[in-house]
C-alpha cells in the first residue's frame, strides 16, 4: 500500500483512485454516521477526497495515509453540519455602500480591537457561535467543556462585548446590532483587499472553523480572485489575476512591496521569517519566507508572495510563525549509519513508466529500475532510527491472462459509448492539457444550490454530472466516471459484471488486449452495487508496467459501467519495447554513493501532539533531489525532479 501512497504524493492520479477505492466504503459509513442521510454522505466523501488530492503532497508518512484521510472527512462532516444553518449573502456594491456609510456600518478594526480585549475563552466562543453558528453542543464538544459554561461564556462574553463596543462608538447598542456586526464584518473585510471587476461574481463564501473564504470568477471560471480571512479578520490566502499595464518595477522593489505587505498584515512576521527564495519570471517574482531554526527551515511556517511586474501583490499565502521554536539537538547521529542501511536494504526490480518532466531520465519510456522501500524512509537526527515500521507485506496478488471474449459491434459516439442520454447537455468542455480535453454532461433540470458555499460549489461542478477525459486530437475516449446515481432491477454475478469489463475493453481498446492481464481477486461488490476490475498492463515475459492498467467498476443493478480509466502510456511505446539487458543488483548498487542524508524539520502527526522534528532524509548528493531508484540497465540514479 505504501508504493500506492507515494506514486499518490508524487501526482500520480491513477494511484490515488487505487487508494481511495479501497476507503470508500468506510469513509461513506463513517460520513453516514455523523449526518444521518446517504446522499449527504456521499457528497461529503466526494469533498472528502478531492480536499485530500489537491493536499496530497502534504502527507509526509505514507503509512498514515488512512488516518490522514478520515481526519479530512471528520473535518468535512463539521463543516457540513455546520452549513445547514445561514447564509450571508455577500453583495458587493451593498456592502461597498454600507462600509462609505460610517453611521450604520461598524469599522472592523473596532470590532476586531474590542474582541481581543476580551477573555480568550469568551473570544472563542463567541467566534464560534457567531460567526460559524455551531449549536452550544457542538462548541461544548469541540472544546471539551460542560454545556453550561459555554452558555456561561456566551452570556458574560456578549454583554462584555456590548460594554467595549459602546465606549468605543460613544453611544449605547442593542444586543441585536452586536451580533449583526459579529457576522458582517469577515464578509466586509473581504473586500478591503481586493477589487471585484463588474464581470465576476460571487462563486464561493465559505466559513469553517479555521477561515472564511471568498471567491469571485467570470462565468467561465478561467479568472478568479479569492480571499482567505482567519475568525480574527487577519487575511490567510489572496490570489487575483495581475494588471495588463502599468509602471515595471525591480526585483529589489517587488521585494520591498511584499515585505511591506506582509508587516502590514503581520506586525511581527519578519522578526521571525526569513527570505529563502526567490524565483524570477518574466511576469513576476516569487518570495518564499521561512522560520529557520539551526540553519533549517521550520516545514510548519512559512509565507508565500508572488508580486507582479508591475508591482501588485497577486498571490499572498500565509502559515504564521511560532514563539517557541523546537531546540536543535546539540548531538546529531552520524551520516554514514544511515547511509550504510541504504546499501544493506532489500532492492527490487519493477517496471515503470517515467515522464522525462517529473524524473531524471533523457526521455519518456520505460524503465526497468530497482526500488527499495529505503528511499522513501525518514530518520530520527540524533539517534539514525528510522522512524516508521517496515511495512507488512500484504498478500501478493495473482493475475490471469485477459479473458477471451466477443467484442460487441462499436457505438459511434462518445455520449452513446458512456451512456449519456438526450435528458442530459454539456456543460462544459475544458482543455486540461495539451493533449486532454475534459467534457461534462448533467441532466438538464438539476437545479443548483441558492447559498455560495465551497460544498456547494463543488456540489454544482459535481453533482449528478458525468465526466469524461478524451485525446484532445484523436478525441479517443481515456477515461469517464458517472457522478449520477444509475439503479436498476439486475441482480448481476461478479463474473457477469466482469464480462461486461471485458467485453468493453475488447471492443474500444482491443488494441491493448494482448498486452493484459486480469488481476484475480475475491468476488465483491461496494456499498453501492458495484464490482471493480484491475487489468495491468504487461510487456515481455509478463513483466508488469508499474501503476499502468485499465480499471473499470460495474454496477450489477443495471449492468453499465459507472467507472472507466485506461493507461497513460502510448501503445507505441509497447510495440517499440525491447528488453534490456538487466544488471545484477550488485554491479549497480555501488552508485548509491553519490546519496546523501539531508537535515531537515518535518512535522510529526500523531495522536497527541504536532511537533516540528528533525530529521536526516535520502537524497542525491548534488541536487538534493528525492531518490527513485536505480536504473537496471545503465546503472544511474534515478532522482524526481518535483
Amino acid at each position: 500500500m505504501e508504493q500506492l501512497v507515494r506514486a499518490a504524493i508524487d501526482g500520480q492520479q491513477a494511484a490515488f483512485e487505487q487508494l481511495v477505492e479501497a476507503e470508500k466504503s468506510k469513509l461513506l459509513a463513517k460520513a453516514y454516521s455523523y449526518v444521518g442521510n446517504r446522499e449527504d454522505a456521499s457528497d461529503i466523501v466526494q469533498e472528502t477526497l478531492l480536499q485530500a488530492f489537491k493536499s496530497m503532497h502534504q502527507l509526509k508518512e505514507p503509512k498514515y495515509f488512512s488516518t490522514w484521510l478520515f481526519k479530512i472527512l471528520i473535518r468535512q462532516c463539521f463543516a457540513f453540519l455546520r452549513q445547514k444553518k445561514r447564509t450571508l449573502v455577500v453583495e458587493t456594491e451593498l456592502i461597498q455602500q454600507q462600509l462609505i456609510e460610517q453611521e450604520q456600518s461598524m469599522n472592523y478594526e473596532i470590532v476586531h480591537e474590542a474582541l481581543s480585549l476580551l477573555r480568550k475563552d469568551y473570544q472563542t466562543v463567541l467566534i464560534l457561535f457567531y460567526f460559524y453558528d455551531f449549536k452550544v453542543q457542538e462548541i461544548a464538544y469541540l472544546l471539551d467543556k460542560p454545556i453550561n459554561t459555554i452558555k456561561m461564556y456566551l452570556h458574560r462574553g456578549r454583554i462584555q462585548l456590548k460594554k467595549q463596543l459602546e465606549q468605543r462608538m460613544n453611544k449605547p447598542i442593542k444586543q441585536k446590532e452586536v451580533i449583526h456586526m459579529l457576522k458582517e464584518q469577515l464578509a466586509k473585510l473581504a473586500l478591503n483587499f481586493v477589487s471585484i471587476p463588474d464581470n465576476y461574481q460571487l462563486l464561493v463564501e465559505d466559513y469553517s472553523i479555521e477561515q472564511a473564504t471568498f471567491m469571485w470568477s467570470t462565468d467561465d471560471l478561467e479568472e478568479g480572485i479569492e480571499v482567505s480571512l482567519n475568525p480574527n479578520g487577519k487575511l490567510l490566502d489572496l490570489t487575483r489575476p495581475p494588471s495588463t499595464t502599468g509602471t515595471l518595477v525591480t526585483t529589489q522593489q517587488q521585494q520591498a512591496i511584499a515585505e511591506q505587505f506582509l508587516t502590514e498584515q503581520y506586525t511581527e512576521a519578519l522578526d521571525y521569517l526569513t527570505v529563502s527564495t526567490i524565483i524570477e519570471k518574466e511576469d513576476e517574482t516569487k518570495f518564499l519566507y521561512e522560520q529557520f531554526v539551526g540553519g533549517y527551515p521550520l516545514e510548519s511556517y512559512y509565507t508565500k508572495i508572488i508580486v507582479s511586474k508591475y508591482g501588485e501583490i497577486i498571490d499572498f499565502k500565509y502559515n504564521g510563525y511560532t514563539k517557541a521554536p523546537p531546540r536543535f539537538p546539540t548531538q546529531l547521529s552520524s551520516k554514514d549509519r544511515i547511509l550504510q542501511q541504504l546499501f544493506k536494504a532489500p532492492w527490487t526490480l519493477s517496471m515503470k513508466y517515467l515522464v522525462s518532466d517529473n524524473y531524471s531520465v533523457a526521455q519518456s519510456g520505460l524503465y526497468s529500475i530497482y526500488e527499495s522501500p529505503i528511499v522513501y524512509q525518514s530518520f530520527n537526527a540524533i539517534d539514525g532510527k528510522a522512524l516508521f515500521e517496515e511495512e507488512v507485506e500484504e498478500d501478493v496478488a495473482s493475475f490471469t491472462k485477459f479473458p477471451y471474449v466477443q467484442p460487441l459491434e462499436k457505438q459511434t459516439t462518445l455520449e452513446n459509448i458512456i451512456g449519456v442520454t438526450d435528458c442530459m447537455e454539456k456543460l462544459r468542455e475544458v482543455e486540461m492539457d495539451e493533449n486532454t480535453l475534459c467534457i461534462v454532461w448533467r441532466k438538464k433540470d438539476w437545479k443548483a444550490p441558492k447559498d455560495k458555499s465551497m460544498e456547494n460549489f463543488l456540489l454544482e461542478r459535481m453533482e449528478d454530472t458525468v465526466k469524461a477525459k478524451v485525446d484532445k486530437h484523436s478525441r479517443k475516449l481515456k477515461e469517464f466516471m458517472w457522478f449520477k446515481e444509475r439503479t436498476g432491477e439486475l441482480d448481476l454475478s461478479f463474473a457477469a459484471c466482469r464480462d461486461i469489463a471485458c467485453t468493453f475493453i475488447a471492443t474500444y481498446f482491443k488494441e491493448y488486449v494482448p498486452y493484459l492481464q486480469l488481476q484475480i481477486k475475491k468476488p465483491s461488490f461496494n456499498e453501492v452495487n458495484r464490482a471493480f476490475f484491475t487489468f495491468p498492463l504487461h510487456v515481455a515475459h509478463g513483466f508488469q508496467i508499474e501503476g499502468e492498467h485499465f480499471y473499470v467498476g460495474v454496477d450489477k443493478t443495471t449492468g453499465f459501467i459507472d467507472t472507466f480509466r485506461s493507461p497513460r502510456i502510448d501503445l507505441e511505446l509497447l510495440y517499440s519495447y525491447d528488453s534490456p539487458t538487466i544488471q545484477p543488483i550488485e554491479n549497480v548498487i555501488p552508485v548509491l554513493k553519490e546519496a546523501d542524508a539531508f537535515l531537515q524539520w518535518s512535522r510529526q502527526y500523531d495522536e497527541n501532539k504536532n511537533d516540528e522534528v528533525l530529521q536526516y532524509r535520502l537524497g542525491q548528493s548534488e541536487t538534493k533531489q528525492r531518490i527513485v531508484g536505480i536504473d537496471a540497465t545503465t546503472g544511474q540514479l534515478i532522482v524526481s525532479k518535483l
